[in-house]
């Protein structure tokens, strides 16, 4: 759903306001179409072909699936008109699969801090483990990236206290670049639908 990412939905909104649609080539599900803004800015192509779908938007994905010949269908009927489907999407990347997921800080700083607040509740936690999580992980940790943040956790210790088995965690979500090209596909579809109705009127 569009909603679950609602920044990322913002910029696209944004950037692709103004987006026209130029047919570089179509012959049946054979396509190469081009959107893009009046000054040529923030443009994106989707090339398609039977069972196959190419969308370049800065990043590179290739979706294939063997029960759709004309993929325009398979993101028509996996989503509503707008917004995205990115969990069942992801599951037809063939190539770009490991651009789909990644290190989420944002999401980090969630989960470190929902867990220090659910062990302050539970009285599991010492006195001042709040600041001092803040101060050691969020201040001067390394968490950039993931291997950084899950050392800062994994060495973590105050007054007896740690963060524990570390294996279960899991800091990934989807990137901004495969969100963006979701959302490029839906609109591609979309404004190709537009304008096959329109010369059918």
């Amino acid at each position: 759903m569009a909603d679950d990412y609602p920044e990322i939905a913002a910029r696209f909104a944004r950037e692709t306001a103004q987006h026209k649609m130029n047919v570089l080539h179509e012959d049946g599900l054979y396509r190469h179409l081009r959107f893009e803004r009046p000054n040529r800015q923030y443009t994106f192509e989707l090339i398609t072909w039977p069972y196959n779908l190419v969308v370049k938007s800065g990043w590179t994905f290739h979706f294939d699936i063997d029960a759709t010949p004309d993929m325009f269908d398979l993101f028509r009927n996996t989503a509503f008109p707008g917004e995205i489907n990115p969990g069942y999407w992801s599951e037809k990347v063939r190539a770009g699969r490991d651009e789909i997921e990644g290190f989420d800080p944002d999401l980090f700083e969630r989960q470190v801090k929902q867990y220090v607040v659910h062990s302050i509740r539970e009285g599991e936690a010492p006195r001042g483990i709040g600041a001092e999580v803040t101060r050691e992980i969020f201040e001067l940790g390394d968490i950039s990236h993931e291997a950084g943040a899950r050392a800062e956790l994994a060495d973590f210790r105050y007054d007896g206290w740690d963060f524990g088995d570390l294996s279960e965690w899991d800091f990934s979500d989807y990137t901004p670049g495969f969100l963006h090209s979701c959302h490029a596909i839906r609109h591609g579809v979309d404004l190709y639908d537009a304008a096959r109705k329109a010369v059918a009127a």
